[in-house]
């Protein structure tokens, strides 16, 4: 058994998911409609990054995320635990700004998991307290 070659690559997408300073659990999947380029995510794939374009923030802003199998966000990919899951984003311009997260995870799906979608991946995210934007999120991805 040889080592996987990846074929293809791609991203999987979130329009305008509102952030607020508890976590909400959002479908990264293809929508055509908001990201004509973006694609379901492959059954098995290695996850890359996860990027953050948010509509408002500030220099002391913090975006905390994990990944998770489910919509409910209870069997995570992800922690956040780490210090790698909570990035200050950089202002692109006035106050419009983002964030990208490193994952480096391979992803298998499993269909025995309450709540999973095949082509799909959740994220949970939050900001921190008194805090609210609107985000694309984009989850990029080999497989």
């Amino acid at each position: 058994m040889g080592i996987k070659q990846f074929t293809h690559f791609g991203y999987s997408y979130k329009h305008n998911a509102s952030l607020t300073d508890s976590y909400s659990v959002f479908e990264l999947t293809v929508d055509a409609t908001n990201s004509p380029n973006s694609a379901a995510v492959p059954s098995s794939c290695h996850l890359d990054s996860i990027e953050f374009e948010l509509s408002s923030t500030d220099a002391t802003e913090k975006v905390t995320m994990f990944l998770a199998r489910d919509s409910a966000g209870v069997v995570p990919i992800t922690t956040d635990q780490l210090s790698t899951a909570e990035q200050v984003p950089t202002i692109i311009t006035g106050s419009a700004g983002g964030c990208s997260f490193t994952i480096g995870k391979d992803f298998h799906f499993d269909s025995s998991v309450t709540n999973a979608t095949i082509g799909s991946i959740y994220v949970a995210a939050k900001l921190p307290s008194g805090k609210s934007s609107t985000a694309k999120i984009r989850l990029n991805w080999r497989g």
